[in-house]
């Protein structure tokens, strides 16, 4: 099969495309065609060895963890599943294996595909998506009428929160650029704040959640705009975290939550029916071949993305 594989940490460019063996299934997995897959932060951050000291590689190893595809075979032991499903599931090997003709899949991960989305947009959901679902509903317990602000929120991640904010309730306040407007007009969060406009750390509103989505402020930067009782949610973890967590201590019951996001059929479903709703929609940045997943990276190191960027595999 095709795939695009790495030798060694560096930068985009030491991605190769080329032939390699079909992935071997175990009992509890499936062996999925993959139609796309989608590329999240930690699979650049990843390639560049930022996780190399407790995430050991072997190379060479195939990157990129959403896919969307065809299921073409079962193991023994897999019950829910059947030769031609279309699903989609964020893979839960190390490293993944996404950017390939083929991959395997653990059963207990994976959902079938939303039937009103085509492969590239339900291959955006399952990483980001899952992990908005489980930063509000998980770690913030968000309530209907509560004040959430999102930053980052016309990100990968930020996105799906903003849409999930929505429906459980609460009133949004995005926080991205104002180059955003398409995104901004179609998602309609209730206030907009443009942060190279306005320093939005210092302002008079308070909010019980604040959502880092895109991993870019700290506890200590957000506590000002939490109102008693408030949480700060971090889809980054940093060195300093029980430290936060500890002043957190002292200032009325603010907290601090950091977030590992796991893969959850369950979850995975709620998004599925709330895409088949079309109460969640999947915003493209931009599609590329499996050839050019360097070019991807370059793109989503860029800091400037709308939404999920794709590789089109089939």
């Amino acid at each position: 099969m095709k795939a695009a594989v790495i030798y060694e940490y560096g930068g985009p460019e030491v991605f190769r495309y080329e032939e390699i063996p079909q992935p071997e299934i175990k009992e509890d997995e499936v062996l999925v065609e993959v139609h796309a897959a989608s590329v999240n932060p930690v699979d650049w951050k990843q390639r560049k060895g930022n996780h190399k000291f407790f995430l050991k590689a072997r190379f060479p190893i195939v990157p990129g963890y959403d896919i969307s595809g065809r299921i073409i075979k079962c193991g023994s032991k897999v019950t829910k599943f059947k030769d031609g499903d279309k699903v989609f599931c964020r893979l839960t090997k190390r490293f993944g294996g996404a950017f390939a003709e083929y991959a395997t899949a653990r059963e207990s991960a994976l959902s079938l595909k939303p039937k009103n989305l085509d492969h590239i947009h339900a291959a955006a959901i399952p990483m980001a998506g899952q992990t908005s679902l489980q930063a509000l509903r998980d770690k913030g317990r968000i309530k209907p009428g509560q004040k959430i602000m999102i930053i980052g929120a016309a990100g990968g991640v930020g996105h799906y929160a903003l849409q999930l904010a929505r429906i459980f309730g609460a009133e949004t306040t995005a926080v991205c650029s104002s180059r955003h407007e398409k995104l901004l007009a179609l998602l309609k969060p209730d206030h907009h704040i443009d942060y190279r406009k306005e320093d939005y750390l210092n302002g008079n509103k308070l909010y019980d959640i604040v959502f880092d989505a895109a991993g870019v402020k700290t506890f200590l930067s957000c506590k000002k705009i939490l109102a008693p009782g408030g949480i700060y949610i971090t889809v980054l973890p940093r060195p300093k975290l029980l430290v936060h967590k500890i002043i957190a201590l002292f200032t009325k019951g603010k907290k601090v939550r950091s977030l590992l996001q796991k893969s959850k059929r369950s979850d995975l479903e709620v998004l599925k029916k709330l895409a088949e709703e079309e109460k969640l929609v999947s915003v493209i940045d931009s599609i590329y071949p499996l050839d050019k997943v360097s070019e991807a990276h370059r793109r989503a190191e860029s800091y400037s993305t709308e939404g999920k960027i794709i590789i089109k595999v089939k």
